[in-house]
């Protein structure tokens, strides 16, 4: 509610919607619903930068917290695996197949919420 200037009376806001093939999202639910895609990409690029960081630390693989980042990366690593020249030395890899992961995921997560404010958001 906002209280106009001018006088004592209230007036009550009303929430912007999209229509869509009629689908009605609030602006609301559109703000939490590209919210959650941006934190499930910023967690996953999370996990793969951590990985990155543990491969050049040379971390023990056999560490339990090392098995888990390695455990849930994979499948998300498993086709950019063998993309570039992976130099090893000493124990320490340094995955720039990784890094590639990083930009394309970052990428995807951009496309997808640029596409669902496009369907969804209304023209002015």
């Amino acid at each position: 509610m906002t209280r106009l200037p001018e006088t004592e009376r209230v007036r009550t806001v009303t929430e912007r919607s999209y229509t869509w093939y009629g689908m009605t999202i609030s602006h609301g639910t559109l703000r939490r619903l590209t919210g959650l895609i941006q934190l499930m990409f910023v967690i996953l690029n999370g996990l793969i930068a951590l990985r990155f960081l543990l491969k050049l630390m040379a971390a023990n693989p056999l560490n339990p917290f090392a098995q888990m980042v390695y455990f849930l990366t994979t499948p998300f690593l498993w086709m950019f695996q063998g993309l570039t020249f992976t130099p090893t030395f000493g124990g320490v890899e340094i995955e720039f197949f990784s890094l590639i992961a990083i930009a394309v995921y970052s990428l995807i997560a951009w496309i997808i919420i640029q596409l669902i404010w496009l369907l969804f958001s209304r023209l002015r």
